[in-house]
């Protein structure tokens, strides 16, 4: 069977889910949304570079997109990365609404609606996505938080190799050095800042209940079907002692290098659940921290012990493990999402499913 699918955004995410679509065999490209102006007008093969012509232009009028006849939107625009949740929650409802089957990676909080949850940052999205769902009989599914999968599911699958758990630990390891916004390495994530400086990522998972990485915490919890109770946050920097020239820019000597967060969830009052997330731009400060590319570390104590790790690399596109992880997610559940009924699916949801494809 093949599928219709739109492409929404062509930045790091976006042009990977681009060239998958293009290149899969039981994909059919029938869209793409561009923000560029430069961009508009273009044939999709010219923003990839390589490909055959497919006939497809890129286009910023939304109406032109919601007017073309589709079986999926694959959203992966920067959402509320830079913008608030608003406008990416527009866009999803009138997709939806239109009877567009939409997997998306956009609003982190839109990843994990379990009961009784109701954060800050997701307003009323579940009750708007349900509605819009619900009118145009369509299916709505994101993929998780940062990249998905490697801090929810991939933990949650190893536990059935598991009897007794007593801790479960998830790591995970990413390098900056290739990512180009210098909005999102120093403002959000505080790189070249004094370590004592505040930034954006801290202040975000310091207010742990109110975060959106809380949401992998929790969806792990409620998979095991355990209580989660409280959740500790702590945040460790490194600095390096001379000057970093990275895609983003110069890092100064004296500066945050490498950041490490922990969140270290409580059951029935003792530690069960740790999940850290190591950025770095160096591998050369904090040599005792774990390093890698795009990397996830997991290692749960218990009877028996596991350790098990994953490694993504691409040299396509953005050329970074976690981008290309967030395109396939989202593209493999495709087909399921197209085929299941209407309403909203996430991780602990979404049926058992394959993924990749091998050429003719």
């Amino acid at each position: 069977m093949s599928y219709r699918v739109i492409q929404w955004g062509t930045g790091n995410v976006g042009r990977h889910a681009l060239r998958a679509i293009v290149e899969r065999p039981d994909f059919e490209l029938t869209g793409v949304r561009v923000y560029n102006p430069d961009k508009v007008g273009t044939d999709a093969a010219d923003l990839l570079g390589g490909q055959p012509p497919t006939g497809v232009k890129a286009t910023d009028d939304v109406d032109a997109i919601l007017a073309l006849d589709a079986d999926c939107v694959c959203y992966s625009p920067l959402g509320s990365t830079l913008d608030e949740t608003g406008g990416p929650l527009d866009d999803i409802c009138r997709l939806l609404a239109s009877g567009k089957n939409v997997v998306s990676s956009a609003v982190e909080f839109h990843a994990y609606f379990p009961p009784g949850l109701a954060m800050k940052g997701a307003g009323d999205s579940h009750e708007r996505i349900e509605r819009a769902c619900a009118q145009g009989k369509s299916t709505f599914f994101h993929v998780g938080i940062n990249p998905g999968f490697t801090m929810d599911m991939w933990p949650l699958h190893m536990s059935r190799l598991c009897g007794r758990i007593d801790h479960l630990h998830a790591i995970e390891v990413v390098d900056m050095t290739r990512y180009p916004s210098f909005h999102m390495v120093r403002e959000i994530m505080g790189f070249g800042l004094p370590p004592d400086a505040p930034s954006a990522i801290d202040a975000h998972m310091g207010d742990v209940h109110e975060s959106a990485f809380y949401l992998s915490m929790r969806m792990i919890a409620d998979g095991l079907k355990v209580e989660l109770g409280d959740v500790e946050y702590s945040r460790e920097v490194a600095v390096t002692d001379e000057p970093i020239s990275i895609a983003a820019g110069e890092i100064p000597a004296g500066t945050v290098a490498a950041v490490k967060f922990h969140y270290r969830g409580f059951i029935n009052e003792r530690p069960a659940i740790t999940l850290e997330w190591i950025w770095r731009i160096t591998d050369s400060v904090a040599p005792e921290w774990p390093t890698g590319d795009s990397r996830w570390i997991l290692r749960v104590e218990g009877n028996p012990s596991i350790e098990s790790s994953i490694d993504i690399g691409t040299t396509e596109d953005a050329g970074r493990g976690t981008s290309i992880a967030v395109a396939t997610l989202l593209l493999n559940a495709v087909p399921i999402v197209c085929e299941a009924p209407p309403g909203i699916l996430d991780n602990l949801s979404l049926p058992s499913h394959g993924g990749g494809y091998f050429l003719p």
